[in-house]
């Protein structure tokens, strides 16, 4: 799989200095994450990763094709996207600094598929109103088949922690699939979880200032 990224990372930074991951929404670029991360920590390191999915005469990309309702395709496109991300960082040697993920929307189902796929190599997660798709599928199965193969079995005494903001006026991520995020995240992360009254599917300076309280900035 080929993945564009943008980096920005300062030699000079200490080797406990947060690396920030990032992807972004359906129909952007790895751009928007870069933006988001000014408002939040813009002195930082990051590597911003640009969807494999080209929307051929609509521009911008995708992580996964947002008119499926296929939620065992997207789990498994995802599955392998993270696979390959965590291969990439590995190869980079920036695997021993603390390892954020960045996702917004499509982004930020990754970045939680990330998070839960490979606990041992993100510290954190900010999920920024995103889409869920370990819910109910075609044949019924709700949240209790959500699959093993996430972190639910390999807790520790030190969870993994998450910053989860989604806005009260969202009509893109459906109410059902919020709260069964929050469900399948309180299984196996210390979540700290905000609703924005005035927004929709979109961040706000609210939210900013929350996250950058919640990454202790």
């Amino acid at each position: 799989m080929r993945f564009t990224t943008i980096s920005s990372i300062e030699t000079d930074h200490r080797s406990d200095a947060k690396l920030y991951v990032m992807f972004h929404g359906y129909g952007n670029d790895e751009t928007e994450m870069i933006r988001m991360l000014g408002a939040i920590d813009p002195d930082a390191d990051y590597m911003s990763v640009r969807g494999p999915i080209r929307r051929e005469g609509q521009g911008g990309n995708a992580w996964y094709d947002s008119g499926s309702d296929d939620n065992a395709a997207i789990r498994d496109r995802c599955s392998a996207v993270g696979d390959d991300i965590v291969d990439m960082l590995d190869a980079t040697a920036m695997h021993d600094r603390p390892v954020v993920s960045i996702g917004f929307s499509q982004g930020g189902y990754l970045a939680y598929r990330l998070l839960a796929e490979h606990p041992d190599v993100f510290d954190a997660a900010v999920l920024l109103s995103p889409s869920f798709h370990d819910g109910a599928d075609d044949d019924g199965d709700g949240d209790e088949e959500i699959e093993e193969s996430l972190v639910v079995e390999q807790i520790t005494d030190q969870p993994s922690r998450v910053f989860l903001g989604y806005g009260a006026l969202d009509t893109r991520v459906p109410a059902e699939q919020q709260e069964a995020i929050g469900r399948s995240l309180a299984r196996f992360a210390d979540v700290d979880a905000h609703v924005y009254p005035d927004m929709g599917h979109d961040v706000c300076e609210q939210e900013f200032a929350d996250v950058r309280h919640f990454l202790a900035l």
